[in-house]
């Protein structure tokens, strides 16, 4: 265990009134004689030389007790905003000079998993740092630092974890971990990508090796899901490439087509065929490009959606579900599948399968109201996945997006009752028309779409 104190880096890098916050919790953790120690993600990043915010403190003892004491103590400005009793944790938010800060308060407790890929089951609770530190996924997320008045500071580094962030290195705690929870996989992939660090040999081996055991093909479910969102949300095309290329799509499912699986390997470099399109590179660079149309939340679902092309809408409407999306995100996917049959259908059949003929679908002269109408309705994260898939549409998704996808017009049915029609389904029509000459451009002012109007209405 290394002999380290950090108070002058956690000083230098945590806010002030986070600091005045940790100092209260010192001082009533040594009124109780309770241990707290700062814990998990704070840790690594003070280690690194990295200003962190989010707060975790682990209490060897009962962190909900912990909690109530901080408020009855503290009443003027810190409260208790969530208590959860199974696994005895709380939530407290401290006001400090007009500042809110919460911190997440834990009970040290002791884990086991009953079957592979389950929940963890809590089997003590306030043991320990070293059991607590010890059921963690990685060494860089499993250091402690005092945060007890007699030696604040310290660093309890059991596992190795400082070292390994010297190293850049991911490494797993045991030979089961992965088998005890695989999302620890996708897990590793964000943090190596996000760190620019790489798995240490063990760690590595033991991955390939359950997957390619098939024991988790296809797992999904909703811890997946997560992983995947904070992993795919920081559009990093690496994250792609290593995904596929170390099949760590399998946990999603794994008829993912990847180019990756005819690569051969030289001197440990996977080398991709020179004809195989790059998907990662272009995800990214696109993304970028589009941010403004798109919502970030949903740029994981741009990378699945475009891996899920090569499936019909039953099977993404079948993983979409085993990975518990929402309706909206389903649709995301759903409509990107459906906006590629829509322009695949425009490409003559002789040539379809012909990617030098795909540019029959460019060179067709289309009205301004054509391709508006070719993407209306379907969610712009949708319109992306088809563009990464089909970068010849570029001019059109371009239009689409910064001219036509927002353009209106003034009249409603309102304005036509006004004008004495009676309310009718050709009021849709008229609306229909109306629209369809604005984005052609055969008027642009209120004044022109009025006469407009009187042309159709004659």
């Amino acid at each position: 265990m290394r002999n380290k104190n950090l108070k002058k880096e956690l000083e230098n890098l945590v806010p002030l009134n986070v600091i005045k916050a940790l100092d209260v919790c010192s001082q009533t953790a040594e009124e109780l004689s309770l241990k707290i120690f700062l814990i998990g993600g704070a840790v690594r990043d003070v280690i690194n030389g990295k200003k962190h915010f989010d707060i975790d403190i682990a209490v060897q003892g009962n962190a909900i007790e912990f909690a109530h004491y901080l408020e009855n103590t503290n009443f003027e400005f810190c409260k208790i905003k969530e208590i959860h009793e199974n696994f005895k944790t709380a939530k407290v938010v401290f006001f400090i000079d007009y500042e809110k800060i919460e911190i997440d308060l834990a009970s040290t407790r002791k884990e086991s998993y009953p079957y592979s890929g389950s929940l963890p089951k809590v089997e003590e609770i306030g043991c320990d740092l070293y059991y607590d530190v010890a059921r963690r996924d990685f060494s860089i997320n499993s250091m402690a630092i005092s945060l007890n008045k007699e030696n604040f500071g310290d660093l309890t580094d059991y596992l190795g974890g400082y070292d390994d962030i010297q190293q850049k290195k991911i490494r797993i705690l045991h030979e089961k971990s992965f088998i005890d929870d695989p999302t620890r996989i996708i897990r590793a992939l964000k943090f190596r990508v996000r760190f620019g660090y790489d798995l240490d040999d063990t760690t590595r081996k033991l991955q390939n090796k359950l997957l390619e055991s098939g024991m988790f093909d296809d797992f999904c479910g909703k811890r997946i899901t997560s992983e995947l969102k904070q992993t795919f949300n920081l559009n990093k095309s690496e994250i792609m490439e290593i995904f596929l290329r170390e099949n760590i799509y399998r946990l999603v499912d794994k008829d993912i087509k990847t180019f990756y699986r005819h690569c051969e390997q030289n001197n440990n470099n996977w080398i991709a065929s020179s004809q195989a399109p790059r998907n990662d590179i272009t995800c990214e660079s696109l993304i970028l490009e589009y941010l403004n149309f798109i919502n970030p939340d949903f740029i994981w679902l741009i990378y699945l959606g475009v891996m899920f092309l090569d499936f019909s809408k039953e099977k993404i409407a079948q993983i979409a579900e085993k990975l518990y999306l929402s309706n909206q995100e389903t649709e995301i996917l759903i409509g990107a599948k459906t906006l590629l049959e829509k322009a695949e259908s425009q490409i003559p059949k002789q040539v379809r399968n012909d990617v030098s003929c795909h540019a029959e679908l460019v060179s067709v002269s289309y009205t301004n109201f054509e391709i508006y109408e070719f993407f209306e309705g379907f969610m712009p994260e949708s319109i992306l996945i088809l563009l990464i898939k089909k970068p010849e549409l570029k001019e059109k998704v371009e239009l689409y997006f910064k001219e036509l996808k927002d353009i209106k017009i003034h009249t409603t049915g309102e304005t036509l009752i006004n004008l004495g029609l009676k309310p009718s389904p050709v009021f849709k029509e008229i609306l229909r028309e109306l629209l369809k000459a604005r984005i052609n451009g055969e008027f642009f002012s209120e004044e022109e779409e009025n006469e407009f109007l009187k042309k159709i209405l004659r």
